[in-house]
């Protein structure tokens, strides 16, 4: 039964071969049909020319989407194809788009300029590799930038193609037709428009960087950037909140200078100057953030647009302030505790609430007010973030006395310390 079970595997696999070798021949006669249709002239092309050219681009997955739409038969009357050979360049990074590619044959890679260690050298990088049915080329053509990679032909390559105004009256709308590289491209190029920061940047410079950025998601108390560390990205914050660290002497811990929020910027000046980062950003929520590399923002952006941006970054205290602040923020915290502990102990004691209570008078120590002067010259934050605390008490202390004391104490205590 072996030899029998045997024979009958060699003679289906002969009648697939014969299957496959009839469709492969099929294909490359109508491939060779097609081509010899696309050498005709726009304008010279008949009905019949048409109409063939549409049978025969059915097969191409990208174009076949296409079939019930009533401008079909433009598009195919538009179609023209190139041949490129093995190792031919069929655009470069930088350079203008002009077409729009579908493969008919052949195989292509992607290729993305990255930084190296000596000054103005880069290198590619393999991003992607694409065969038969897809397509390459839109995202210029989309937002009118310059090519966003490099494209070489992998293998000898026919490719079909459409001139940007073709591409533009026809395709230009149909979002839908191309992989999520497009959309996502359009919300992140949609949401950097409203960064602040980005103001100095023209339309098509903002374009062109949102084609390198890339997205991630981050847990709650994830660190992004540590101090100490240069970083090779600066960071967009998509949505969420991020936490501003900076270890200093002072108790050897780390001080919170600022909370950032949504269309924030942060590591960019350590970034673009090849440094090391000065503080920590831990994320203290749920968030989405945007990655720009800074070798791609500088490659995008005119050197006038981007001194303008160095100059607008804004800068937190020098270490020597954030000292001071840090250690008179520890001497308001014993104050207010003290305080506290003191208008308790005053109820206890029946004293009765006057105006000694306005430098407390505690049982083992007197404590005087911490001065303030130190938040008067210290660096003011921008309106929508947090700014350095004040001598005021923290709310849950304040809803704490609330509980404990009469109300007619506790305004007598507002209208001292409040």
């Amino acid at each position: 039964m072996q030899p029998q079970n045997w024979n009958q595997a060699v003679i289906q696999n002969l009648q697939d071969m014969i299957i496959n070798q009839a469709d492969m021949s099929i294909f490359l006669r109508q491939s060779q049909k097609l081509k010899v249709l696309l050498t005709i002239p726009p304008k010279q092309r008949t009905d019949d020319h048409i109409r063939e050219i549409s049978v025969l681009v059915q097969g191409v997955k990208f174009l076949s989407r296409y079939r019930e739409k009533p401008y079909y038969n433009e598009l195919c009357r538009n179609l023209y194809v190139k041949t490129f050979q093995q190792r031919k360049t069929i655009f470069k990074q930088g350079d203008k788009g002009t077409c729009f590619y579908v493969i008919l044959s052949g195989i292509v890679k992607i290729y993305a300029n990255e930084p190296t260690c000596f000054p103005g050298e880069f290198k590619k990088r393999e991003v992607a590799v694409l065969g038969k049915g897809n397509c390459f080329g839109e995202i210029a053509l989309f937002f009118g930038s310059q090519r966003t990679a490099t494209v070489i032909a992998e293998s000898e390559c026919d490719l079909l193609m459409l001139d940007r105004d073709v591409f533009q009256k026809y395709i230009q709308g149909d979002l839908d037709a191309f992989d999520l590289q497009s959309t996502n491209l359009k919300d992140v190029r949609h949401f950097l428009k409203k960064v602040q920061q980005f103001s100095f940047f023209s339309p098509e410079e903002i374009t062109q960087i949102s084609t390198k950025c890339r997205k991630s998601t981050l847990k709650q108390q994830t660190i992004i950037l540590k101090q100490g560390v240069v970083p090779k990205s600066l960071y967009i914050i998509k949505s969420g909140r991020v936490r501003v660290m900076k270890k200093i002497e002072v108790g050897t811990q780390y001080y919170e200078l600022d909370e950032l929020e949504q269309g924030s910027v942060f590591g960019d000046h350590a970034c673009l100057t090849n440094s090391a980062s000065e503080y920590t950003y831990i994320t203290s929520m749920p968030s989405e953030l945007i990655h720009l590399n800074g070798f791609d923002l500088k490659q995008y952006v005119s050197q006038e647009s981007l001194n303008k941006y160095v100059e607008s970054i804004r800068f937190y205290p020098e270490p020597e302030t954030l000292c001071q602040m840090q250690a008179e923020d520890l001497q308001w915290k014993e104050y207010k505790k003290q305080l506290v502990q003191n208008v308790l102990n005053d109820k206890m004691n029946s004293r009765g609430f006057d105006k000694r209570m306005r430098l407390p008078e505690l049982r083992y120590k007197l404590m005087d007010a911490p001065d303030q002067q130190i938040f008067q010259r210290t660096f003011v934050l921008r309106q929508s973030c947090r700014t350095p605390q004040h001598k005021q008490l923290f709310p849950r202390e304040i809803e704490s006395l609330r509980n404990q004391i009469s109300p007619k104490r506790m305004k007598q205590f507002e209208q001292n310390y409040l």
